[in-house]
């Protein structure tokens, strides 16, 4: 193989490898990362058929995904425990075979109508994954240790990555546990013991009743059981909201780097994403993004991840852009020209313009309604380098309507998009 061809290849699986793990990442099915793995080895090594085995119930050794010529007859076979799939799982070295059909270790019928075959396992005897097989017909050439060494090393970084994955999961499942402890515990300390001594009030004003006692009192302890009625209505919503929104303890800056590695799938490739705080960037670890967010409210942290999402999605369906950049400002009050805290958002593409875009500003009303929520600016327009679109949004911190006095009338009109001269700001 020509030096240039096989540093191609080198490159494919290498790059194969990485794609697993972004797929796993990306909390894709592992079922659909199983078929991924053996369809692109397929693929890269130019076999004409691929299987996993796995291992099934009573410790059996099972294909279960397979891809290719023929493979409709062994797929669902158990593998026999002194077959080359046993040895290899077991010992965690693979093994090349230049003829299933006429190798004495096969005795699973089904195998013999294939040629050159190629055994990886995936794990290690300690923790076994799978065996990774790739199979050619009768009288193709044989596979090399090239493709030994490389199917093994690909073989490998699968079998790592869906031991995270399967990692990550069961901490999943005992965090789940650990939350619904704490609600069960908040439920118990809080709401329920709050209800069992209003009960307990109830009984008083009701024996009390029954003699004809202090009517003046009875009211004092009914206005008392109605408060803590009220006060366990307030914790029992508190912890279903936290269940319909995963996201309520978790700050602007970590959602934003989430919605950023999101968006990666609909653009097809990583949007940058820079967050400031008073024109400092933040890093991967900052004390200034603690700052950010406790700065920037429940509500109006909503609604930037909106904005943010919004205008990725803008450039991901209208764009047809190379790059996309979100930034993120955050500027307190004290560093403030004006002494008023503002979050500014910016996202910008390198796209083919607004002027070519038919309907691209579908969804932006709902980002205008947003600033106007929060008594703040939008607008979106060419970008000024000549080349792609530029999205400005921005808010203040901290502002209050001029209607606030009055609860019943910011109630009712809180959902209405009110014209900026209803509000008026303060820090």
């Amino acid at each position: 193989m020509p030096a240039e061809a096989d540093a191609i290849e080198r490159e494919k699986w290498l790059s194969a490898g990485s794609e697993i793990t972004t797929m796993l990442l990306q909390g894709l099915p592992e079922e659909d990362v199983l078929e991924h793995i053996v369809t692109v080895a397929r693929e890269i090594a130019h076999a004409d058929a691929a299987a996993l085995i796995l291992p099934g119930l009573k410790g059996e050794l099972i294909v279960e995904i397979v891809r290719g010529w023929g493979t409709e007859d062994i797929l669902g076979l158990p593998m026999p425990r002194d077959g080359i799939a046993w040895t290899a799982l077991n010992t965690g070295k693979a093994r090349l075979v230049s003829s299933l059909a006429d190798s004495r270790m096969v005795s699973v019928d089904e195998m013999r109508k294939y040629g050159p075959a190629l055994y990886a396992p995936m794990g290690t005897p300690e923790k076994p994954v799978g065996v990774l097989v790739l199979l050619r017909r009768p009288g193709q050439e044989s596979f090399i240790s090239k493709d030994l060494e490389r199917a093994s090393t690909f073989a490998d970084q699968a079998a790592l990555a869906l031991v995270v994955s399967e990692a990550r999961q069961t901490q999943d499942v005992s965090k789940l546990v650990d939350e619904r402890e704490r609600i069960a515990r908040d439920l118990h300390d809080l709401a329920i013991q709050q209800l069992f001594a209003t009960g307990m009030q109830l009984e008083v004003v009701r024996r009390r009743a029954a003699r004809g006692l202090d009517k003046a009192g009875l009211i004092a302890i009914l206005d008392e059981a109605l408060d803590n009625i009220d006060n366990s209505v307030r914790e029992i919503r508190s912890v279903v909201h936290s269940l319909r929104d995963p996201d309520a303890a978790t700050g602007l800056v970590e959602r934003l780097r989430r919605e950023s590695s999101l968006a990666r799938t609909g653009l097809g490739f990583a949007p940058s994403l820079v967050i400031t705080l008073d024109d400092r960037s933040l890093g991967v670890m900052d004390e200034d993004e603690q700052v950010i967010d406790d700065l920037v409210s429940k509500s109006l942290t909503d609604d930037v991840l909106a904005v943010c999402r919004e205008g990725l999605a803008n450039a991901a369906r209208h764009a047809q852009a190379q790059s996309v950049a979100v930034r993120v400002a955050v500027t307190t009050a004290q560093a403030a020209t004006d002494g008023v805290g503002r979050v500014d958002v910016e996202v910008e593409d390198d796209g083919i313009g607004l002027q070519f875009v038919s309907g691209r500003k579908s969804g932006t009303w709902n980002i205008s309604a947003r600033a106007r929520q929060h008594g703040g600016e939008y607008s979106l327009e060419n970008s000024p380098t000549g080349q792609g679109a530029l999205l400005r949004w921005s808010a203040p911190l901290q502002f209050v309507r001029s209607d606030a006095a009055n609860p019943i009338a910011s109630e009712s009109t809180a959902s209405s998009a009110p014209s900026p001269d209803k509000w008026t700001y303060s820090n």
